[in-house]
């Protein structure tokens, strides 16, 4: 009987709702939001989704919401949370910060190009979706080689996690907001040494 080759289980966690509006680019650089009370309460349900769930090493965001994400899911384990700024969201450069009609007034030109490929559009001094996935990729590659056998989390955005999904499981990037990935919610992927699976998808208390 062939064996089973030894996999990576990646806990892909999306950090809990802020008091930024919806309807903004975020700005990490300038504004860095903190959870909300809604989402300090999101986080500490995925704790709880999780207490059965052995990690055995987290990676996350240095941003404060996902930073306080993680800080809520592992205060109840002895275990060691390593910041990684490749897991940052996508940087929208001289648009972050504006509303989105700002943005169709400031740049119509661009939104549009944005509009048409949004995973390929770079605003100036800002990032593609490739881009992002190209700054993140090498990084995820290490630590799942390193984690061989084990299960570690990866607490992070909405851009970082629908890209590390799509091409987990070979989603066309141009596909990527077809994931829904909510607040707080938690996506595995198994890597495999040959194949990947996803496990469960956006999984949510």
């Amino acid at each position: 009987m062939r064996e089973k080759e030894p996999s990576t289980s990646v806990l892909f966690i999306r950090h809990g709702k802020t008091d930024f509006p919806l309807d903004r680019i975020y700005c990490d650089d300038r504004e860095d939001p903190e959870l909300n009370e809604e989402g300090e309460a999101q986080a500490l349900s995925t704790a709880k989704l999780l207490e059965n769930v052995a990690i055995d090493a987290l990676y996350c965001s240095p941003s404060l919401r996902t930073l306080r994400t993680a800080e809520i899911i592992t205060a109840a384990r002895d275990l060691k949370l390593s910041t990684c700024d490749v897991f940052r969201e996508r940087k929208f450069g001289i648009w972050e910060g504006l509303y989105f009609h700002e943005i169709a007034e400031q740049y119509p030109e661009e939104q549009a190009q944005w509009k048409k490929d949004n995973a390929g559009f770079r605003p100036k001094n800002g990032e593609s979706i490739y881009d992002l996935w190209d700054r993140m990729a090498p990084t995820l590659d290490e630590i799942v080689v390193r984690n061989r056998g084990k299960t570690v989390a990866v607490v992070a955005h909405v851009g970082p996690i629908r890209i590390a999904v799509a091409q987990a499981i070979g989603l066309p990037t141009s596909n990527f907001r077809c994931l829904n990935i909510d607040y707080a919610s938690v996506t595995r992927i198994d890597y495999g040494r040959s194949q990947n699976n996803m496990v469960f998808l956006n999984r949510v208390v």
